[in-house]
């Protein structure tokens, strides 16, 4: 009888924890806040029903304690940062730092604490600017490398990208980085063509982008719009020269023919003129002259 009553209590016992942590799971809100910022609680679902505490961290370090409408403020660790709604048991918390990081908990503490909501805060500093250089440029006519580094306080990383006349590659495909005491510094390539420096937190951003094919000169970019425009380019070259070399056998041409006409007209001219004389009676001139064989007068 004695050991089953022990079963029992301690059966009791672990019910009663796993469903606090089942609550406490589920009511938990990760919260990420810029240094500096204000931190604003509240409870979104269940509301207290007896004594209510906003506590921090441990069940030693309570922030507030609301029983009817009487409030008691625990000031000696926040001191004036600290303000309490009574009407929807809102807390916020101004002028967050670093050691504001933690968990936070709002307990319905009647017979038994329970849970209702639970925020788990992480306060991060501002990252620190981002500087993004060409260290080398490997040109080639059909390819060239491009190395780039990617630097910010106290650390940096170097990627090279492969450009070839339609898009630009790097190692892998996967992004280079190296991670900061503060947060994680990539290097990675967008749309084929652009490197891009990120170094950013979940409360902070800094970047630094850059074009790098334009830098790769030993080749041309082979697009359909560059061939095109190189087609139109050659036909506004070699058509002014083929109506040149036409016009000029046309010319050639007319200006032969011209000779023959005038040729002609001439000979027709001195046939025309023989026929007059002959009409008029006289003797024809011989238009060439003959030869005539003299014959001896005989006795």
């Amino acid at each position: 009888m004695y050991l089953c009553s022990i079963f029992l209590h301690a059966l009791y016992f672990l019910n009663y924890w796993f469903v606090a942590l089942q609550g406490s799971v589920l009511n938990l809100s990760n919260v990420f806040l810029l240094k500096g910022k204000d931190l604003f609680l509240e409870l979104k679902m269940q509301k207290p029903t007896s004594l209510f505490i906003w506590r921090f961290k441990t069940n030693d370090n309570n922030i507030i304690r609301h029983f009817l409408d009487q409030t008691v403020p625990f000031t000696n660790f926040y001191g004036k940062r600290v303000e309490y709604s009574t009407k929807n048991y809102s807390l916020q918390i101004k002028n967050v730092g670093l050691i504001d990081s933690g968990l936070y908990h709002a307990v319905d503490s009647g017979a038994e604490e329970t849970i209702i909501a639970g925020y788990n805060v992480t306060v991060q500093e501002r990252v620190s600017p981002v500087v993004l250089n060409v260290s080398s440029v490997s040109p080639g006519p059909e390819s060239c490398n491009v190395t780039v580094t990617c630097s910010t306080q106290g650390s940096s990383l170097n990627s090279t990208f492969t450009c070839t006349p339609r898009t630009c590659s790097g190692d892998g495909g996967d992004p280079a980085e190296v991670v900061t005491s503060d947060a994680p510094l990539q290097l990675y390539l967008s749309n084929g063509s652009i490197a891009i420096c990120n170094h950013s937190n979940k409360v902070s951003l800094s970047n630094a982008t850059m074009e790098i094919k334009p830098l790769c000169s030993g080749f041309r970019d082979n697009n359909p719009n560059y061939e095109i425009l190189n087609i139109l380019c050659r036909l506004v070259f070699v058509i002014p020269i083929i109506i040149l070399v036409i016009f000029y056998c046309w010319r050639k041409k007319k200006n032969h023919l011209k000779v023959h006409f005038d040729q002609r007209s001439n000979c027709d001219q001195a046939a025309a003129v023989y026929m007059n004389v002959s009409l008029l009676g006289a003797p024809p001139l011989p238009l060439e002259p003959a030869d005539m064989e003299l014959n001896p007068i005989r006795a």
